[in-house]
């Protein structure tokens, strides 16, 4: 018997879009550019919709966070009263108010200053220049405590710091999700040492919402410079949007391609062959279980009681 020997079949969007259609009945001859933008609104949709399931194991991915970093100024501005500086993002640092900062190499700010404002990609503090610039960096003589996180993380799954030493081979430590409210709990919050917790504040960016700082994640303790050198964690991000450019196929795996057909008939046809959507409905959620069932790590897993003693 003769087989292909090839693992290739991926096909555009434009293809699962015709396939889609011929699942409600609607030819491909009878297509027209609103059938088209209809179903570019329905792919992108059903991909938010899958980003807000569950972890999809092929969109994580591993980040890594420097503490002792000095991102480079992009633009100085000045009015006369406050100076703004902004820098790359995302994992950059999120300078905590109050905290002083050293700015270098612009030749209008430069020197140590108070921070009067910080968001992702930002910093302000009192300044009497006035008009604009680029180039410098930014330095701080402690690590700041909070980070910029790429606004197309979902969640973040697992944190961990790593400690290097000289020559010695890194040492990682987990260190584990905390809540709003309990983050809230701690006296101290500018406290310094290992950063033991984290906390992902899930904002919107900037372009989605104008004055949002946008997502970041804090450690807590705030990290002191010496006893650690990295966050590294893993995150589930969006997936990507699907479009028809130039035959570009859609950020899903193999096994995923029969639920995401399955999926994007049903939702055009509630639109042009509302009498088949009852039936595609059935037939996308059956198809969707199968591929979620092989969506997990193969991995054992314990469960055990935590036992301890308790005294009031």
């Amino acid at each position: 018997m003769t087989t292909s020997g090839t693992y290739n079949f991926n096909p555009s969007l434009g293809e699962v879009v015709i396939y889609a259609y011929n699942l409600c009945e609607v030819r491909g001859t009878a297509l027209a550019q609103e059938h088209m933008e209809a179903a570019r609104m329905a792919s992108n949709m059903l991909l938010s919709n899958w980003s807000n399931r569950g972890v999809n194991l092929w969109a994580v991915d591993l980040q890594q966070v420097t503490f002792t970093q000095t991102p480079t100024i992009l633009t100085v501005t000045g009015n006369g009263s406050t100076a703004t500086l902004t820098y790359a993002t995302p994992n950059t640092p999120v300078y905590t108010v109050g905290n002083q900062i050293t700015v270098s190499g612009t030749s209008v700010v430069d020197g140590t200053w108070t921070v009067t404002d910080s968001k992702n990609g930002s910093v302000s503090f009192a300044s009497g220049y006035v008009g604009s610039t680029t180039g410098g960096t930014i330095s701080s003589q402690t690590p700041a405590g909070t980070y910029s996180v790429d606004p197309s993380t979902v969640v973040i799954l697992d944190a961990y710091v790593t400690t290097t030493q000289s020559n010695a081979q890194p040492i990682d430590r987990i260190i584990l999700p905390v809540s709003r409210t309990e983050y809230a709990s701690y006296p101290n919050k500018q406290q310094t040492g290992f950063p033991t917790v984290f906390w992902f504040d899930r904002l919107n960016d900037s372009s989605r919402s104008t004055g949002s700082p946008g997502p970041q994640v804090t450690l807590w303790p705030v990290p002191d410079g010496t006893s650690s050198q990295y966050l590294k964690y893993y995150r589930v991000r969006q997936i990507q949007d699907s479009a028809f450019t130039n035959g570009q196929t859609v950020e899903i795996p193999y096994l995923w391609l029969e639920a995401y057909a399955y999926a994007l008939a049903h939702r055009l046809s509630v639109i042009w062959k509302p009498e088949k959507a009852m039936i595609l409905k059935q037939l996308a959620d059956d198809a969707y279980n199968v591929a979620a069932e092989q969506n997990v790590e193969q991995a054992q897993q314990y469960i055990s009681p935590q036992i301890q003693g308790y005294f009031r």
